[in-house]
């Protein structure tokens, strides 16, 4: 990596919401703990920054009503649980009933998404460190709890006020950046010594960051009052860029071939190349105004990239002109989309943008459900909630019985902790966060220890924790293993000071993890949640939104266009639910073998998927661009065998679309071949519709 692009990444992170937000949670932690020690007040202290910690562990990238709501939450329910747990924690069993009702009723929030997820983590937090504290006065410590929550609400609620819209302008660019990446990724399918099931690989990969990114910017830009329906030129700027953004992916999927046709046919006349050095050169251009945006800077104006870009469509109209109708209608459709790709571009730098008033914007990301029922559901051993809220409060008391009765050591609520930073809801997820645990907590230990030898003052040993502490909160969202490694040189060096120097942590501080890794590793065998078990539900999902979407492009060509909603409410549902069968499949590789069956014939089907949803794509834009009026009769029976093939393919597999935690196990392959050969059929329909398009549109031009 060159140093300018090194120096452009550490620009990027210092100015980014994680470390800001970092920055500002450092700030309203440490704050008050070195004002109350210098007063005299080491237990104040103490105990306001754990209230101000506890609390700030929900932050995350929300609107400023989400971030307010987390906030005014969490101040009773801190002074309750602070105040219960520090008046019964000599207690045993009066112990291990309260945290057996926290640790589940806590656990269940995850029902309700992540940020509540993080509120009831941060309770069951709250509750493991009272009791490890053992404070003797139980109201005095739950006021001094309240007190840091308090305090944390003033501070976050003065930034909210500063930066309002903070959350989606980082959203935004992480999208755009997630784009530019998705783009490149395009540029090995023209390359002949790239096998395509690489370029898949990674492309399907990066479909799914891209289609977190987009929904987190809907939701942010959705629900936040400010953005949506607000008058002011910079909230309309933000949604203008929203809009493009996820309309400039669109036209990026539409740029889908038979790339084994693609690079026999073009192999020597350079098209490849060509083709190559515009997707890199707009990806860059991308990555680009990106980051302008992340500085808060209106993307000037690149002379560059405007005239290299013409000069290489100039070299693809050369070779155009010289093919035969049939490869000229190929790199016709190429050139269109460079062309729709640049114009998306040009509307992100200007932000130009028109609303369509016409768009419900509010179905793109509908209100959240907070209501008991949402919570009944779950009440059941098929949801994935209940178990994860089970295997978490069985691996919890297990925790607390041998730190509680066998005396592992002053700290051993420590083991307690790291279980329940470990085990979530997912198999693989667990698995990672036990792996990344104990590889950072041993090096943390390693580091912070270290640092105990070559800095022994006290004051100066507080002071690089505190720098570990913000490295804690800059890496938390985005890398759990330095942030793991942070947290914990930090805790060694802030015991150490503690404990008078006392070494002896360091050792506790191991084991403790080690117990602790291994407890959450064993409970991820209890009640678990096979993602290998869903993906029939997942492949079903897949068969159903290519439907609807086929449903929508027929409307289309037919004269009787849908409304605009309506059609990028299905190009979304097609979008999400590929994302959500690649981050099952991806996951499903860590699970043991026995889950694993069938690997090569479900990424198959992911590839074919995909492939069709970019040709459906592909036709959308042709249509949109009024390149392609109504259907011929050739044309309309084509469409409709697509979309036939696809209804008898899920009325064939029969149970490809089964309760989404009790599908069972694949043991054989008849389900998943009828599926992938009703996509392949599909697709090869699809892609005869598409020539057609592209000859038509030729011979138009």
């Amino acid at each position: 990596m060159s140093v300018q692009a090194l120096a452009r990444k550490l620009r990027r992170f210092l100015k980014s919401e994680y470390f800001t937000d970092a920055l500002l949670i450092t700030f309203a932690v440490v704050l008050p703990v070195v004002i109350l020690y210098y007063l005299g007040y080491p237990q104040a202290a103490v105990t306001v920054g754990l209230g101000a910690l506890n609390v700030a562990l929900t932050n995350s990238a929300g609107t400023a009503t989400d971030k307010h709501f987390s906030v005014v939450v969490s101040i009773p329910e801190s002074f309750v649980i602070a105040f219960v747990v520090a008046t019964c924690w000599p207690f045993a069993g009066w112990m291990a009933l309260i945290f057996t009702i926290l640790i589940f009723c806590s656990s269940m929030l995850t029902a309700y998404g992540l940020r509540f997820s993080m509120l009831g983590t941060s309770f069951i937090g709250l509750a493991i460190f009272t009791w490890g504290l053992k404070p003797p006065a139980p109201l005095a410590f739950a006021l001094y709890v309240m007190a840091g929550t308090i305090w944390y609400y003033l501070v976050n609620l003065l930034s909210i006020r500063l930066w309002p819209l903070r959350s989606l302008k980082n959203a935004v660019t992480e999208c755009l950046e997630a784009t530019a990446d998705f783009l490149e990724a395009k540029a090995p399918f023209y390359n002949v010594k790239t096998p395509l099931n690489e370029s898949y690989k990674k492309l399907l990969a990066l479909h799914v960051r891209v289609n977190e990114k987009q929904e987190l910017v809907r939701h942010l830009v959705i629900r936040d009052r400010q953005v949506l329906g607000s008058p002011d030129k910079s909230n309309q700027l933000w949604l203008s860029i929203t809009a493009t953004a996820i309309d400039l992916y669109d036209q990026i999927t539409a740029i889908h071939f038979d790339y084994e046709t693609v690079r026999e046919h073009f192999r020597v006349n350079g098209v490849l190349e060509l083709i190559t050095q515009v997707i890199k050169l707009q990806s860059t251009e991308l990555h680009r105004i990106a980051d302008a945006l992340h500085r808060h800077k209106a993307p000037a104006p690149n002379r560059h990239y405007s005239d290299e870009l013409e000069h290489l469509v100039s070299r693809l109209n050369y070779i155009t002109e010289r093919e035969t109708p049939e490869h000229a209608a190929m790199l016709q459709q190429l050139k269109l989309n460079i062309e729709q790709i640049d114009d998306h571009l040009q509307a992100i730098k200007t932000g130009v943008f028109t609303p369509d008033v016409s768009i419900k914007y509010e179905d793109f990301a509908p209100a959240l459900n907070l209501s008991l029922s949402q919570l009944k559901q779950h009440f059941t051993l098929h949801s994935p909630v209940l178990r994860f809220a089970l295997r978490l409060t069985i691996a919890c008391l297990f925790a607390f019985s041998l730190s509680a009765f066998f005396q592992l050591g002053k700290y051993s609520y420590w083991v307690m902790l790291t279980v329940l930073v470990i085990i979530k809801p997912s198999f693989n997820v667990t698995y990672q966060r036990n792996k990344q645990r104990l590889i950072g907590s041993l090096s943390g230990i390693a580091i912070g220890f270290s640092l105990m030898w070559v800095f022994p003052v006290a004051s100066l040993q507080l002071a690089i924790g505190v720098v570990f502490l913000l490295g804690f909160f800059s890496f938390g969202r985005t890398h759990y293993l330095t942030a793991v490694v942070c947290i914990t040189a930090m805790v060694v060096l802030c015991l150490n000071v503690y404990t008078g120097q006392n070494s002896h942590i360091v050792i506790e501080r191991i084991y403790d993890t080690l117990i602790g890794c291994l407890i959450a590793f064993a409970a991820s065998y209890l009640l678990p949640v096979w993602e290998g078990r869903k993906l029939k539900f997942y492949m079903g999902k897949v068969l159903e939104a290519n439907i609807s979407y086929l449903e929508k492009l027929r409307d289309q060509l037919s004269g009787n266009p849908p409304d605009t909603t309506s059609y990028k409410l299905s190009r979304k549902g097609v979008y999400v639910n590929l994302a959500n069968l690649a981050a099952a499949f991806a996951a499903m590789q860590t699970e043991p073998g026995r889950h694993t069956t069938n690997a090569e014939n479900v990424y198959r089907f992911q590839v074919l998927s995909y492939n069709l949803s970019s040709v459906i794509t592909s036709l959308f834009s042709s249509a949109m661009q009024s390149a392609l009026n109504r259907l011929n009769e050739d044309q309309v029976l084509l469409i409709n065998q697509a979309i036939e093939a696809l209804k008898n393919t899920v009325a064939d597999s029969g149970s490809v679309i089964p309760q989404l935690a009790s599908s069972p196990r694949f043991q054989t392959n008849e389900t998943l071949k009828s599926a992938t050969s009703g996509i392949n059929l599909l697709y090869h329909i699809s892609m005869q519709l598409a020539n057609a398009v592209a000859a038509q549109n030729l011979s138009t031009n």
